[in-house]
């Protein structure tokens, strides 16, 4: 399990704001966006909910299991984030809310031209590598939240709940900079999974050397090499594209693989630490614990 950022929770409806127990909302207008906050009070299933817009929807306490696209329902906790098209039916199930556990969670609502003009200009003016376009991707619809995405959304909450004067241009400008995160979070997560490898670019010829060269060691002056790019423009584009760095994205890739040896009984921790390609095991205790938030003594007796 990926350690999640979780969001700072809203303060709950007061009495007088509680109009009723399941999905009761607050409204927040912006120009180009509201944020809507729905609280649940109740054990309840199959409610309906459906926007006009776009919508980027965040959990900030409880547990509800979502239902879209006619899949099978999925647990939605804290620390995660659904996207939904705008239209889109969601039906969504409370198997834990009470008066004294509610659940909460925010949905954004995005005009779609400011959607459209953010992409549009990512796309003209800081294009991505390869033949690729800065779009969103509905089919990577649920995902973990990580540090940046979190501190944006907690940006635009506060923002949004503000009394601020320029709230509305603030609201704007942080918009921008969740769009970008979340496209970000996507290609990451799409890049991360073994069977979703298109190397149609020179970011997807890195992703690709480093899945399969973890247990070697790893330069990234070699990296460079491979794709014809000065280090200054390797990171910044790769930062750019995945949202973090080379290093940071072959730590991940580590401790993912550690964690297939761990899973294994008949691995040790020191096994998996150097067949994953760390040089030291304190050094990957600790990495662990920082990205899974247990060590890997504990993730190997619950796996």
């Amino acid at each position: 399990m990926e350690k999640k950022q979780a969001l700072i929770p809203m303060r709950l409806s007061t009495e007088r704001e509680l109009r009723a127990i399941v999905e009761n909302r607050r409204a927040y207008t912006l120009n180009n966006c509201e944020l809507n906050v729905f609280e649940t009070y109740e054990v309840s299933s199959q409610v309906s909910l459906k926007f006009d817009d776009l919508v980027i929807t965040n959990m900030l306490r409880g547990k509800k299991v979502m239902h879209l696209f006619n899949q099978p329902g999925f647990d939605y906790l804290p620390g995660e984030t659904v996207i939904v098209p705008p239209n889109i039916q969601m039906l969504i199930d409370f198997p834990n809310a009470s008066l004294a556990q509610p659940t909460q969670c925010t949905a954004l609502a995005i005009d779609r031209q400011q959607i459209t003009n953010t992409i549009d200009y990512l796309n003209e003016n800081h294009p991505l590598d390869g033949q690729k376009l800065w779009h969103l991707d509905f089919d990577n619809y649920h995902f973990i939240n990580n540090v940046d995405l979190s501190a944006s959304i907690n940006k635009l909450i506060a923002i949004g709940t503000s009394n601020e004067i320029h709230k509305d241009v603030l609201a704007d400008l942080t918009l921008k900079e969740l769009l970008i995160r979340i496209m970000q979070t996507q290609h990451l997560t799409f890049l991360e999974k073994e069977d979703n490898l298109a190397i149609n670019g020179r970011m997807e010829q890195v992703v690709h050397y480093i899945k399969n060269h973890l247990a070697e060691r790893l330069h990234i002056e070699d990296l460079c090499k491979k794709i014809g790019m000065s280090k200054s423009v390797f990171f910044r584009i790769f930062k750019r594209e995945l949202g973090i760095s080379p290093v940071e994205f072959v730590i991940r890739e580590r401790i993912r693989l550690a964690k297939k040896y761990l899973a294994n009984p008949n691995s040790s921790i020191k096994e998996a630490c150097f067949a994953a390609g760390f040089n030291s095991l304190n050094y990957f205790n600790r990495m662990f614990k920082k990205h899974e938030g247990i060590t890997p003594g504990v993730y190997q007796t619950i796996s």
